[in-house]
């Protein structure tokens, strides 16, 4: 690229654009304003062109008229030196012959033999017979005429009949009508504009009210709600969607204010007791009472290390930037991984006959994760017996762990997929886990566009184990 045609763009790019400045009100009205404005300018020049048009064919219509009357005089024999007037509109009628001078006329100062006033020769269009439009002609009042002409032949010598009728009228009248257009055209856009502004205006004040309130809305105040104004149109159903979002943040940041608490607070615990046996140790050193210290701590920093990763798989499960990252998994095949390594854990048998083929779209890792809470959860409440069992059915896939323990209480099925969430009998850290398992369960199931719910097992006399039933339901990745 030239030089100086970089610099042009430079400069170009840097120009301020006051469109850019401009508030939306100001916008709308110049942007409808000009299309108004070229709206009425078109049809004002169709008008014009419409008018002008209707006028020129009235008065072709009239010397046409006008020649035919003269040439019934000719053939007839009758034509004279003075030609009469027809009675309609004031019009010029001449006979010509082949040199240009007149043989009749309808003008009395005209004499016959002098010569016309009407350029000679006449134009070739004129004498073909169609109309035209001849300027500044030194007859009658002078200026503009409209004309007609037809070949004839009078006393068998060739000659023409040219009628004229002045245009003086009709530009009279399209000059006042261009006179009023160009005044009444910038008035009418100038009162279009003020009615725009002053329209867009009051549509806009309750925008701005709401913008104003929303100025002042926090995020230690996402209680308060804004006023819906009173009309039921677009800027209501925008001020419902921005409470429903305000009443969003206020249930996510009130859910993250507790999360952080409990989280604060199931840290604390294994920190503590940490730390409390590390002073012992430090203040008392004991070469037999050591290992069994050392074993103690082991166990708390596993405890909080198993936190710490539910807190992270939590995080991540609530990251819409890993919902993009998914692929078809065969869940079967995860179900099975994870028995296995279930079955090298403890004694509790884990039946897996009835796991059969399922496919869906996600995160392989994060699915992984579902299955490894669930069986630990039935595994840490089963009395002996563990049961897994997957289906695919009607572009659902069906994952259910069923345990032979004492099962979830009706009010608590909805609770256990909270966070932090023990029940009575697995209060205990060491027996009920960090809390964050159904949780993280329920979050990413959600994620993937199914669903948890927790149920009571058939009892065993009806083929069942008794105990608790989690139930997760899956699109398919068929469907």
């Amino acid at each position: 690229m030239p030089p100086h045609r970089a610099r042009v763009r430079a400069l170009l790019a840097r120009w301020p654009r006051p469109a850019g400045r401009l508030t939306l009100r100001s916008r709308v009205t110049l942007w409808a304003t000009s299309i108004v404005a070229v709206a009425m300018i078109l049809a004002g020049l169709g008008l014009l062109l419409g008018l002008r048009n209707a006028m020129w064919h009235d008065l072709d219509d009239t010397v046409g008229r006008r020649v035919s009357d003269v040439s019934s005089l000719v053939a007839h024999g009758q034509l004279r030196a003075l030609i009469p007037s027809n009675g309609e509109d004031a019009d010029i009628v001449q006979v010509l012959d082949a040199s240009g001078r007149v043989l009749a006329s309808s003008e009395s100062e005209v004499r016959p033999g002098s010569r016309s006033a009407f350029p000679h020769p006449l134009p070739p269009a004129l004498v073909d017979g169609r109309p035209m439009t001849l300027h500044n002609l030194r007859i009658g009042d002078g200026g503009d005429f409209r004309v007609r002409a037809r070949p004839v032949h009078v006393d068998g010598r060739p000659a023409t009949i040219v009628v004229a009728v002045s245009l003086a009228q009709a530009e009279r009248t399209l000059a006042s009508l261009v006179t009023a257009l160009a005044i009444g055209i910038p008035a009418l856009t100038a009162l279009v504009a003020w009615t725009i502004s002053l329209t867009t205006g009051r549509t806009l004040r309750p925008v701005e009210t709401l913008r104003r309130q929303a100025t002042h809305i926090s995020a230690t105040d996402l209680h308060r709600r804004l006023d819906l104004p009173a009309s039921r149109d677009e800027v209501h159903a925008l001020a419902v969607t921005l409470n429903d979002m305000l009443a969003r943040l206020d249930s996510a940041s009130a859910a993250q204010g507790r999360f952080v608490a409990d989280a604060a607070h199931e840290l604390r615990s294994p920190l503590t007791a940490i730390r409390a046996q590390l002073e012992v140790l430090a203040e008392y050193p004991d070469p037999e009472r050591d290992p069994s210290v050392a074993a103690a701590l082991l166990e708390d920093t596993e405890r909080l290390h198993g936190l710490v990763e539910d807190l992270l798989a939590l995080a991540r499960s609530e990251d819409p930037a890993r919902q993009s990252q998914r692929a078809t998994v065969d869940l079967d095949e995860v179900v099975l991984a994870e028995v296995r390594r279930q079955r090298g854990l403890t004694a509790t048998g884990i039946d897996a006959r009835r796991v059969s083929a399922g496919r869906v779209r996600g995160d392989a890792g994060a699915l992984r994760r579902v299955v490894r809470n669930l069986l630990d959860n039935a595994r840490r409440h089963a009395a002996h017996q563990v049961r897994v069992a997957l289906t695919e059915r009607d572009g659902t896939v069906e994952l259910t762990v069923s345990d032979d323990g004492a099962g979830i209480p009706p009010a608590d099925r909805a609770r256990v997929f909270e966070r932090f969430t023990r029940l009575d009998e697995a209060r205990s850290r060491e027996a009920g886990g960090s809390g964050l398992g159904l949780a993280i369960v329920g979050k990413i199931v959600t994620s993937h566009g199914g669903s948890v719910h927790a149920d009571e097992d058939p009892s065993p006399d009806d083929g069942g184990l008794g105990g608790a039933r989690l139930v997760i339901r899956l699109p398919s990745a068929e469907a």
